[in-house]
């Protein structure tokens, strides 16, 4: 699990809109065992106040078109003031989406926002948060210190998860959900039951396995190969 808040900013002059990107992202958050903190706007305007308040976001979902300040002109004051928060745009109007490169949105959903659109969204942003964590695990008698990295899988093992590096493995009383959780956005995929991979470690992808660069291999489940192929080639894609 995400050891510190996700925090959201919802900016959206319709109240039924906002309260609808509130009820998915709250949804999301839940499914997903993220620890979102979600402030909603009525206006670029009040956003704008807040941050410049000192309160800090790491995304920001922006409705394009708004009257005042819309979000467009809002994404352009702040990266004009090198703010690092992820922006994701939405709006009815396609045409718009273009735009979104011009501040470096980091997405573009279209209204009426679908839900698992809205979820990758959030999801790349929480990892893109965590690009650079270290993550302190507990180990035997304290903790331990890791990067995502440097993690070429993880295996369940009796009732702990063994940490397996490049030259060394490890053990932690962690359960794997919650270590999948923490390791979302650095290209881990749960490719069994009982193993998490990291992508970046990935030569070959096998009927019923995936081979690591050092020789080494993981098991592909069964019923993950369809889900497990399509995620792999998406990290490949990037």
């Amino acid at each position: 699990m995400r050891n510190q808040p996700f925090y959201i900013a919802v900016c959206d002059d319709t109240q039924s809109d906002r309260e609808k990107a509130v009820e998915m992202l709250e949804k999301i958050s839940q499914n997903e065992r993220i620890n979102s903190e979600i402030s909603c706007f009525e206006s670029a305007e009040e956003l704008l106040s807040s941050i410049n308040k000192g309160v800090q976001y790491d995304m920001l979902l922006l409705d394009v078109m708004m009257p005042g300040m819309d979000g467009m002109k809002l994404a352009k004051a702040l990266r004009g003031n090198e703010e690092k928060m992820s922006i994701v745009f939405m709006s009815y109007n396609r045409e718009m989406a273009m735009q979104g490169y011009e501040v470096s949105a980091v997405r573009y959903l279209a209204k009426p926002v679908d839900e698992e659109h809205l979820k990758e969204a959030v999801l790349f942003c929480c990892g893109r948060c965590q690009k650079s964590e270290e993550f302190l695990l507990p180990v035997n008698g304290g903790t331990r210190k890791v990067e995502p990295k440097d993690i070429y899988y993880i295996e369940i093992i009796g009732r702990k998860c063994r940490i397996r590096q490049e030259k060394e493995e490890w053990d932690t009383s962690i359960s794997m959900e919650d270590l999948e959780t923490m390791l979302l956005g650095h290209g881990f995929i749960r490719c069994h039951q009982s193993f998490l991979v990291n992508c970046r470690y990935v030569r070959d992808f096998r009927t019923s396995s995936m081979e690591l660069m050092d020789g080494r291999s993981v098991p592909v489940s069964k019923h993950r190969i369809k889900e497990v192929r399509s995620a792999f080639f998406e990290y490949m894609s990037r």
